[in-house]
């Protein structure tokens, strides 16, 4: 049987073309969205008309939605991944999404006979057309051994964190540091611009420091050289955010820095600035939020 990749967007899209590079020929792929369809077609991938088509061709399904709404009309959906019979099918949940969505989904799945396995994804576009994403794992053992000679043609590592949902809970707390690294970059850099620092004499001295990261060491050039590329737009690092800060308060946890940075996230989205990469989230905060001398 196939191989089946629902969601299209820059991520799904990236994986289904290092699939076919890397030999996956049986490869069946859905979007909902139209411009995917197209895109997929321009790319030879084998499209199918919907979810279902897609799960009854598949032994496994690999899903990269953008938000916890769309995997739920995904699977319970008209003509959704559910509304067949999947015993012994493997879902394998890519998309960064609340770790609770995916312990609910789970045993959905299991109930009706199949499996599946939370493997969200950390790294870029580039990561995954390479195949150098890391994948941080919550299920059950025996469903990684199975989805893993997939799995190792996208990732360079693969780790079983635990039960279902940790995979999940351990994206949304990696996206919670780099979003605040990103926050105290732009607070910082506003501080230096104020004091009449150049910018990048102040970067090239954080790069030394200890407080250096590889967010900085990869993507701080952006800060000082914007480019028009996103790898990660404001509008999903709040959604990721809000469900950080949903899954903490679920479980008791004060999630005071992580409302500040939601906050901050949302002024940016409301001031259009949704659709640009978070490397631009330091220049927004000095052209428009930055008090100015009277």
């Amino acid at each position: 049987m196939a191989l089946g990749l629902i969601g299209l967007g820059k991520m799904g899209m990236s994986l289904a073309l290092r699939l076919k590079s890397q030999g996956i020929h049986d490869l069946v792929v859905w979007d909902r969205d139209a411009l995917a369809q197209d895109r997929a077609r321009a790319n030879s991938l084998q499209l199918l008309n919907d979810a279902s088509e897609v799960c009854q061709a598949s032994e496994m399904v690999m899903t990269v939605i953008n938000d916890d709404a769309g995997i739920h009309q995904l699977y319970f959906g008209e003509k959704g991944l559910l509304t067949i019979d999947i015993k012994d099918k493997l879902f394998i949940e890519m998309s960064t999404i609340q770790p609770q969505t995916v312990r609910d989904l789970g045993q959905r799945v299991v109930a009706m006979g199949g499996h599946l396995i939370g493997a969200p994804m950390m790294g870029t576009v580039v990561s995954a057309l390479n195949g150098s994403l890391f994948l941080p794992i919550g299920g059950e053992s025996s469903d990684l051994i199975r989805a893993k000679p997939y799995l190792d043609l996208i990732a360079s590592e693969t780790r079983l964190i635990g039960p279902l949902g940790t995979g999940h809970v351990v994206k949304l707390i990696s996206n919670l540091t780099m979003a605040a690294y990103i926050q105290s970059l732009a607070e910082g850099l506003a501080l230096a611009s104020q004091e009449g620092l150049e910018l990048k004499a102040v970067l090239d001295v954080l790069a030394l420091s200890p407080s250096a990261n590889a967010w900085l060491k990869f993507r701080g050039f952006e800060l000082t050289q914007p480019s028009d590329e996103v790898t990660l737009d404001i509008a999903s690092l709040r959604k990721d955010m809000l469900n950080a800060m949903a899954a903490g308060v679920s479980k008791g946890v004060p999630m005071d820095l992580t409302s500040s940075l939601v906050t901050t996230l949302s002024g940016a989205v409301a001031c259009g600035h949704g659709k640009r990469d978070i490397a631009h989230m330091p220049s927004i905060l000095r052209e428009q939020w930055v008090q100015k001398p009277a």
